[in-house]
């Protein structure tokens, strides 16, 4: 644990939920994958591959970039935008995007969360408010999470971290000053930067081997870092 500011009281614990909770990268690698055959099987698309996939997604965030910071709605519009071009019926796309949105979502959520996490998260919820503050498009108690009072999730409450809705929404919520709020993450940008402009309290879990300098996004320092979740139990009972 290394501190980098002075650490205030704080009565909530907000947690950011991809590759903070569980690691995100292997699975959405995965439900990509498995998204892009499943589509291009129902919709008939040959050329629908990776590459293709991505050219659309991309152009769709171009054409729509406020709906970009919702990843769900932004799924949905691309899928739409590309079976459009194609030349598919309404009745087409309505069905291929609920069926291709239900099969992504069914890989989404196979992630395998650790038990430690399950484990810190009960802890702290006897004596902290606990709320999950999301960019993505997990639905926590898919997962396996019921320890969160609050779920906010980017482009649907509000703007997508760094942006300060969210982090304001949850100090309304729990009726707190934002720094008593204390937010865990493992984005320097997202959580951290977005964290403290909101006037919040910033964990940084560092998931890799190097310091804080080496990272150049690192413009606002958290109020402390850890390598660790069980780190957090520190605080139980003081």
């Amino acid at each position: 644990m290394k501190f980098y500011r002075t650490l205030e009281d704080f009565k909530v614990i907000s947690f950011d939920l991809d590759d903070t909770l569980y690691d995100n990268s292997q699975v959405i690698l995965d439900a990509e994958r498995h998204s892009v055959d499943f589509l291009r099987e129902i919709s008939q698309i040959p050329q629908l591959d990776g590459g293709y996939w991505r050219y659309w997604k991309n152009k769709t965030a171009l054409d729509f970039p406020l709906l970009a910071e919702d990843v769900t709605q932004w799924r949905i519009k691309t899928i739409v935008e590309l079976l459009r071009a194609h030349q598919k019926s309404a009745v087409e796309i309505e069905r291929i995007s609920h069926a291709a949105m239900e099969d992504f979502f069914e890989w989404r959520h196979k992630m395998q969360v650790p038990q430690q996490s399950f484990e810190v998260l009960n802890k702290l919820k006897r004596q902290y408010k606990l709320a999950a503050l999301t960019n993505g498009n997990v639905t926590p108690s898919r997962a396996g999470f019921d320890q969160f009072e609050l779920v906010l999730t980017g482009g649907v409450q509000g703007r997508a971290k760094p942006h300060q809705d969210l982090f304001r929404q949850t100090a309304g919520y729990f009726n707190v000053r934002p720094h008593e709020i204390l937010h865990v993450g493992d984005n320097l940008v997202t959580d951290v930067q977005g964290a403290i402009q909101a006037g919040c309290q910033a964990v940084w879990i560092n998931l890799s081997d190097k310091k804080i300098q080496h990272f150049s996004e690192a413009t606002l320092v958290p109020t402390f870092e850890i390598t660790d979740l069980n780190e957090l139990l520190f605080f139980r009972n003081l």
